[in-house]
């Protein structure tokens, strides 16, 4: 009985633990991969390429391929972290690039999030 209810205890604990803390580099990676693949269901990017009244729409995903975190600050669960990705834009362009920046995630209920 005494195990039944220590394994019940941890059972409903455990989904919804925060962790104290920033996100680490799997949890970055993870929100970015969720945040790209919704902008990309949506359509992706698209833009203008005209000039003079000759209008060319370009759309083109992007394509994660790698996550480096180099440092987070914050606190109460929303880090602003410096990180550097690799991605490709296909077919604008096919090689991945690396891009660094700072993105601001979220540790909510379905956990890390990129805020947009």
């Amino acid at each position: 009985m005494r195990w039944t209810v220590i394994a019940a205890v941890v059972a409903l604990a455990l989904p919804g633990c925060k962790r104290d803390g920033p996100p680490d580099s799997a949890d970055v990676d993870r929100a970015l991969r969720k945040a790209f693949e919704h902008q990309n269901d949506r359509g992706g990017i698209r833009i203008n390429m005209g000039s003079a009244g000759g209008f060319k729409d370009i759309r083109f995903d992007v394509r994660l391929h790698s996550t480096v975190v180099h440092g987070c600050t914050g606190k109460d669960r929303v880090y602003v972290c410096d990180i550097t990705y690799r991605a490709s834009f296909p077919p604008v362009k096919d090689e991945p690039e690396g891009i660094r920046t700072k993105a601001t995630f979220f540790d909510g209920p379905g956990g890390w999030r990129l805020i947009e």
